[in-house]
């Protein structure tokens, strides 16, 4: 429903804008004088507005970034591994791939409700795309699982049930099958 109303914002901005453009358009075929003056004023009422809007947009939306203050300890810290073509999450770290079979096929994580949890994503052999899913199939987070670093993402998961890992990044043959799990109590 959201994206629909997005649409037909994305549409009434586009008619203004090809109004506008149509208008400067044709009123340009007759030659006249610019008072210069003038057209500096409306530049800078212009910008004005234009600063305006953007701080308010600024304004509204900031303050509602999912992301926890830096400062804040995870109260559960969960060891990622992407490999073709899986997730191997894990309590403990994942240091080989024996370690990672282990943690691809056994009990899924459990993550705490309301808590703090951060992810430690690495890749052993190529890019993934990290992307957690909510038992109602809504994408919440997204990071990259690279070779040799280790990204950090940290989300609050209020909603108890399982989530799904997903790869977001085409990385071979058996793409479509790279999943992961953990459940939220």
């Amino acid at each position: 429903m959201i994206q629909m109303h997005a649409f037909y914002i994305f549409l009434i901005a586009a008619g203004l804008l090809i109004a506008a453009f149509l208008y400067v358009a044709l009123s340009t075929r007759n030659a006249r004088e610019i008072n210069m003056q003038s057209a500096y004023g409306l530049r800078k009422l212009l910008f004005f507005v234009v600063l305006a809007v953007l701080v308010l947009g600024i304004g509204m939306t900031l303050g509602k970034t999912p992301y926890p203050k830096a400062n804040e300890l995870p109260g559960k810290v969960v060891f990622v591994v992407g490999k073709q073509f899986s997730f191997a999450l894990s309590d403990t770290p994942i240091t080989n791939d024996q370690d990672y079979e282990a943690r691809t096929y056994g009990i899924p994580v459990q993550v705490p409700a309301g808590s703090l949890t951060e992810f430690r994503v690495i890749s052993f052999d190529v890019n993934h795309s990290f992307a957690v899913y909510s038992p109602d199939d809504h994408l919440l987070a997204q990071t990259q699982a690279m070779p040799g670093y280790v990204n950090r993402l940290r989300v609050r998961f209020d909603q108890p049930g399982r989530y799904y890992v997903l790869c977001l990044e085409l990385c071979g043959m058996g793409h479509h099958r790279m999943r992961g799990v953990f459940d939220v109590n």
